[in-house]
């Protein structure tokens, strides 16, 4: 079967080049070695790879060199040495060591423009929205999936086919430290962030942590590069959170510096665009364009990647034709028309910004509506109580409510103590399931389908799917 992947650009070491980019001890007859690459699941090797041994707590990565050595892998990036005819770097800690090839893969990647996206909510939808533009202008690499972590970043930059204009990454992050580290690899020419909002709040220790953690990424873009920041809905934010639009744009400003640095949201980058039956207007500085999102969050991306396009040489005009025909992103606010009901589908991931900006979309349609929430992961000591306040916003929007699975029954409990009565808790997925077909015999509805991946809801998203497409 032929691969449909591009072969990622090449990277040549010698055996000192290895040593001194990896702090490791290279074990092999040859001098040198040339990577197309890099790999952890030895089912991915591809002829020239560098495969990565990982020890996790059920696989270890050593057991597979020799498979993928024999499947194609140029050299094998280990913590102990292994028995095979290519190069061994034995290194203490191989995560760090595919960060500092990835690294110096990125300084020699000839004549790319790097752009590099952050943020609390919205990171993969900008990411889809800018790769749609820049296509337009020329051959765009990207982060695939939800690799934007310590490892999906290295493989993603090492993925790098030759030739490319635009490499986009998306950088994701848990704790303060994180960004800095990942952005360090990818010098970004263009530093994105989509929102400062209530993220993995544990890790941060609060909303300015997660302000101080995201801009970290503005210290790393090149000092004649841009920074781009939207402040969409961030007052409203830090109320609920404990502090002030101000101390968070002095956070993330101040992160900036010297560099070019545009705020959108604020009052020479307004976001603005009525809302219509299948998607919104967006004001650009060249003319409206309808896009298929709903959400201010998402006029907001729209227009910070119609910016950072822009800045990186891609026409206003091109940009702005190219946001009318992008789609959204499979579980991110995707919207399904079927037999007269709309099920919101925002089951990927959650977090309490994001499903105040999902439970806001849903508010806006007109007829029935219902939102079917699940568990938000990664909230800390206070998870209680912001899945609470997410409760109350629904009951402030006047919207009926589902919660589904142990760990969302506060969000009903909020709901409840703010004086609101439509509400039903499901023990299960299934019983989720036979709730709200029950509801929906009275009338067309409008569904909201929205927690963390823990609670697996897209199970929901697909069974209604398939009944809903199964009537009359």
């Amino acid at each position: 079967m032929t691969l449909s992947v591009p072969r990622p650009h090449s990277l040549r070491m010698t055996r000192e080049e290895a040593e001194t980019i990896t702090g490791g001890r290279w074990v092999g007859q040859e001098r040198e070695v040339t990577i197309y690459g890099a790999c952890i699941d030895s089912r991915m090797v591809r002829s020239g790879t560098m495969f990565c041994c990982l020890e996790g707590t059920r696989v270890d990565g050593h057991d597979y060199a020799a498979t993928a050595v024999g499947d194609g892998a140029s050299c094998v990036l280990a913590t102990r040495n292994v028995d095979v005819p290519v190069p061994v770097i034995i290194v203490k800690d191989v995560a760090a060591a595919m960060a500092a090839i990835a690294k110096t893969f990125r300084k020699r990647y000839p004549g790319a423009q790097w752009i590099a996206i952050t943020g609390s909510n919205g990171k993969t939808t900008a990411k889809e929205m800018l790769r749609a533009i820049l296509n337009k202008a020329g051959n765009v690499h990207s982060t695939q999936g939800n690799l934007n972590n310590h490892l999906g970043v290295p493989l993603t930059v090492l993925a790098t086919p030759p030739n490319c204009d635009y490499v986009v990454v998306e950088l994701g992050a848990s704790a303060v430290g994180e960004i800095e580290a990942l952005a360090d690899i990818v010098i970004p020419d263009c530093g994105m962030i989509t929102c400062i909002g209530p993220a993995h709040l544990e890790g941060f220790g609060g909303i300015e942590g997660v302000a101080q953690g995201k801009s970290e990424l503005f210290e790393k873009v090149k000092q004649d590069g841009i920074a781009l920041f939207s402040e969409t809905n961030l007052e409203e934010t830090c109320k609920q959170y404990g502090s002030s639009a101000d101390t968070i744009t002095q956070i993330v400003s101040k992160k900036a510096g010297d560099r070019r640095y545009i705020t959108i949201g604020d009052a020479e980058h307004p976001v603005s665009g009525p809302d219509l039956p299948d998607g919104q207007t967006l004001q650009t500085p060249v003319g409206e364009v309808t896009i298929q999102f709903y959400g201010q969050h998402n006029l907001a991306n729209a227009l910070l990647c119609w910016h950072a396009a822009v800045s990186q040489g891609v026409d206003g005009e091109l940009a702005r034709q190219a946001l009318s025909e992008v789609k959204p992103v499979a579980g991110r606010l995707q919207v399904h028309h079927v037999n007269s009901h709309h099920i919101y589908d925002d089951s990927y991931n959650a977090n309490p910004g994001s499903m105040v900006s999902g439970l806001k979309v849903l508010a806006r349609q007109f007829g029935a509506r219902l939102a079917v929430l699940g568990q938000m992961g990664e909230l800390g000591a206070d998870s209680e109580q912001l899945h609470k306040k997410v409760g109350q916003v629904a009951a402030e929007l006047g919207i009926p409510l589902l919660t589904v699975g142990d760990g969302a029954k506060a969000i009903g409990e909020g709901y409840r103590e703010a004086g609101a009565r439509d509400y039903e808790h499901a023990e299960t997925r299934e019983d989720a399931i036979a709730m709200i077909l029950q509801r929906v015999r009275m009338g067309p509805h409008s569904i909201l389908v929205k927690a963390s991946r823990l609670a697996g809801l897209e199970a929901i998203v697909h069974a209604l799917l398939d009944e809903f497409q199964g009537l009359d």
